[in-house]
């Protein structure tokens, strides 16, 4: 019986891009800052895509919250073999308070809605 998956990627500041601490120390600069797909992550599509491709699953379903520049993720996950991405758009005051229960709820939901028979998730 071929799976449906659901693959969590979050959209990271590049791993080889120096951090740098705000000013007033309250985070990170992300301003102007280049961004990829979390490596993590990344590691869960290319494992979804071997499960699709030995005909464990029939479908790879990608989603990431947050802002709209998290549809690059999105795409990348696309063209590494994911059939279709899911972008739950946040912004503003409500992405800054974006927490683990607040995605677990949204993926539940999601998995629930989709009809998912196998999360896959990143590490961190």
């Amino acid at each position: 019986m071929a799976m449906r998956l659901l693959v969590a990627v979050k959209r990271v500041i590049d791993y080889a891009v120096k951090v740098r601490v705000k000013p007033d120390h309250t985070g990170v600069v992300t301003d102007g800052v280049k961004h990829s797909m979390n490596p993590f992550c990344e590691i869960s599509v290319e494992e979804a895509v071997r499960l699709k491709e030995k005909k464990h699953a029939k479908e790879v379903i990608v989603v990431s919250c947050g802002p709209q520049q998290c549809q690059e993720t999105i795409r990348t996950a696309l063209a590494m073999g994911a059939d279709r991405g899911i972008h739950v758009e946040v912004t503003g005051k409500d992405y800054e308070t974006l927490g683990p229960l607040q995605v677990s709820k949204i993926l539940a939901a999601l998995a629930k809605k989709e009809e998912a028979d196998l999360i896959l998730l990143g590490k961190q």
